[in-house]
């Protein structure tokens, strides 16, 4: 269950801040205070410094008891060595919340600095007060007029707008505000989180969601506390009606290879935060420039299913720009509106009636001198088939008139079909016609990859599916097994077929007659495999022989593997020999569980055997997930649209992969609590069936 939401008026809009800090010109205390004073802020405010001294126009105090009344808010900037005292004095006051700009905290990882944020931490949990940071530059309200922090950005006036962004970095504020501002849909609030010792990113999505003067939440993520949490957010922010645009930063994966399963390399923190946003319908960029025109262009565009097609119009007054942009497009996967850029009846006719010398085509080229004032009429004619977004491709005219003509055409085609226009200008074009398309909703951008970046954000949120498993809640945990790191693959089964995964039979032997015995049962060929302790990755020891097809080939299987486990050092008595039926199949698969730390579990699906790891390519996806999302994604993957080409019966192994999956979901909910990975590798498709050959539980 989610907690109480939090109550952040005292942060946001307090009815007084202390800025606690030396007064002297130039420190971080005295810009606190100007740039409070910039954005005129209608609180009061206390400077509290050792002198007592003023700052600007404030009188200045000594201590928190000097003042006339307690504030709401208090904004260290004090060196770290002094805060945990500073923060016990907010609290014995009776602060709602202190925002801590220093940094020397857990972020050196220092025994110093982890035992200062473990002192802050202690003070927060005993008392009322809460703390954003420390490691913070301040937060940023345009809506409520109130800039409490030190960024020279922080003095800058920014339009107000209803683009929230929360951040692990401080640091990119004055970028992604002045680029909300250049495209015309200002800032509503800025939170950089810092170290997160209290309040964490999660609390203050949680409060935008139901932020009135925010509509697009957008996230600079290092990472996630609580995976699980973030998915019941997103969902709730999707009910809202609040798109999510998240940047991660630190995507390289660094150390996933000294993992024991396949499913955890081929998994690797990056892939797991792509398949937890895609999952969520958040849409995922990787750069400050698409954060911001992501952010900005859901901001213009209120309802992202109001079209009813996605295809892109491409305008253009340059034909090597609308080829340009038509390149891009493709390449991402975007498909342009009409066939091979040819208008379909009646847009056809109508077209061509217009009298235009040259035929109009998709990109749409009217000419540097041709007369704009027709386009109006071009896109009223197409936009029965092609309601989607615009992209324009612009440069200035000779005429400044001609430009201004085409933002009124766009303004117009924005208003009527309500899905996105854009206007690419690498160069850029005269201010005053930037400043009419931005005032009519259009966002201009003067670089093509956060131009398309951007618009690939509306598609990730116009695509998303709600997340029905969001609020699932998992079954009563059956306890931790007992056990440390990988377990046998006889042990791993024996986990693994309860829940329903379809495991091939094994037989343990101790003998060559035995192992002849047990292959007359399965009947002929089969598979020796030696359980050596520690060793997860049989195949690589020489561990199994795969297709002895009579009695003596069998019998010299079982003495060469006597003496490959002699040679690797084991006593042979303490590794276990095991038969099973050898099941060919056309393709092998696999199928697993990967643990991402704070993240949560994801089921791991792909190519397996011995392309598992040299193809690379898996689906990840967070657990729980239902069906019926499980069914999309697995049939729109690479493995799963190859399995539809390929297996006999594609609809019957399709339902045999899904109880497959629904069984790794179904052993992490019994035992997630220990499980580190699973992997089911390969899984063979055989005519009909799907089973399982082998199979590794880890723990962690």
């Amino acid at each position: 269950m989610e907690g109480p939401l939090i109550d952040f008026t005292g942060l946001f809009t307090p009815r007084s801040v202390a800025v606690v800090g030396s007064a002297s010109a130039g420190k971080h205390a005295s810009m606190v205070v100007r740039n409070l004073i910039a954005w005129e802020y209608p609180g009061d405010v206390y400077p509290i410094n050792r002198e007592g001294a003023a700052v600007e126009r404030y009188r200045g105090y000594r201590s928190l008891a000097d003042l006339p009344r307690v504030p709401d808010c208090a904004m260290l900037v004090v060196p770290a060595a002094n805060c945990t005292e500073v923060v016990q004095e907010c609290a014995d006051a009776g602060v709602q919340f202190a925002v801590i700009g220093a940094s020397g905290f857990a972020e050196l990882q220092t025994p110093q600095g982890i035992a200062r944020q473990r002192a802050i931490e202690a003070i927060a949990r005993a008392s009322s007060l809460r703390l954003v940071g420390p490691n913070t530059n301040g937060i940023f309200d345009a809506t409520d007029r109130l800039s409490l922090g030190y960024n020279i950005a922080h003095g800058e006036r920014f339009a107000a707008g209803d683009v929230s962004i929360v951040s692990h970095s401080g640091a990119l504020f004055d970028g992604v505000a002045r680029r909300l501002n250049a495209i015309g849909t200002g800032l509503s609030k800025f939170i950089p989180v810092g170290n997160e010792a209290d309040l964490t990113m999660l609390d203050f999505v949680e409060f935008l969601i139901g932020d009135p003067s925010t509509r697009v939440i957008g996230l600079v993520v290092e990472g996630l506390g609580d995976g699980p949490r973030f998915r019941r957010l997103a969902a709730r922010a999707a009910v809202a009606g609040k798109p999510i645009v998240a940047l991660k930063i630190g995507r390289s994966d660094v150390g996933a290879g000294a993992t024991l399963a396949h499913s955890s390399r081929l998994a690797g923190a990056t892939r797991a935060y792509d398949a937890l946003l895609r999952e969520c319908g958040v849409a995922s960029v990787t750069s400050v420039e698409a954060l911001a025109g992501g952010c900005g262009l859901l901001s213009l565009v209120p309802d992202v299913r109001r079209a009813r097609d996605e295809a892109i119009v491409v305008v253009t007054s340059s034909g090597a720009g609308g080829a340009l942009v038509a390149d891009v497009a493709t390449e991402r996967g975007l498909q342009l509106a009409g066939v091979a850029g040819e208008w379909a009846e009646p847009a056809a006719s109508a077209l061509a009636a217009l009298g235009v010398p040259a035929r109009i085509r998709n990109p749409i080229d009217l000419g540097t001198l041709g007369e704009w004032t027709l386009l109006n009429d071009v896109l009223r004619e197409t936009q029965a088939q092609a309601d989607g977004p615009v992209v324009i491709y612009a440069h200035n005219a000779p005429r400044a008139k001609l430009c201004l003509e085409l933002a009124d055409a766009l303004i117009a085609r924005r208003a009527s079909a309500g899905s996105p226009v854009l206007v690419l200008s690498p160069g850029g074009l005269f201010p005053h016609v930037e400043a009419a398309l931005n005032g009519g909703g259009i966002p201009v951008f003067h670089d093509t990859a956060a131009c398309f970046d951007s618009l690939m954000c509306y598609y990730a949120v116009r695509r998303a599916t709600p997340d029905s498993s969001a609020d699932a809640r998992a079954p009563q945990r059956a306890g931790k097994l007992a056990h440390d790191g990988a377990f046998s693959e006889l042990e791993s089964a024996e986990i693994l077929r309860p829940f329903g995964m379809p495991i091939v039979a094994s037989t343990v032997v101790g003998s060559s007659d035995a192992a002849v015995a047990a292959a007359a049962a399965y009947g002929y060929p089969v598979v020796l495999k030696a359980l050596a302790p520690g060793v997860v990755h049989k195949h690589a020891q020489g561990f199994v022989d795969v297709g002895p097809a009579t009695d003596d080939a069998l019998r010299r299987a079982y003495v060469a593997m006597e003496r490959r486990v002699a040679d690797a050092g084991f006593a042979r008595e303490g590794v276990p020999f095991i038969v099973q039926p050898l099941v060919a199949g056309a393709l092998e698969l696999i199928a697993g569980v990967s643990w991402e730390s704070t993240l949560g579990h994801f089921l791991v699906f792909g190519f397996g055997g011995v392309h598992a790891e040299l193809i690379d390519e898996v689906l990840l996806l967070p657990i729980p997930l239902d069906r019926t999302a499980l069914r999309a994604r697995i049939t729109a993957s690479r493995a799963g649209r190859f399995l539809a080409a390929t297996a006999a019966e594609p609809a019957t192994i399709l339902e045999r992969l899904l109880d497959a999956l629904d069984a790794l979901q179904a052993a992490v909910a019994g035992h997630g609590e220990t499980i580190a990975s699973i992997d089911v590798n390969p899984l063979v498709v055989s005519g009909s069936n799907l089973v399982a050959v082998d199979a590794l539980v880890v723990t962690r």
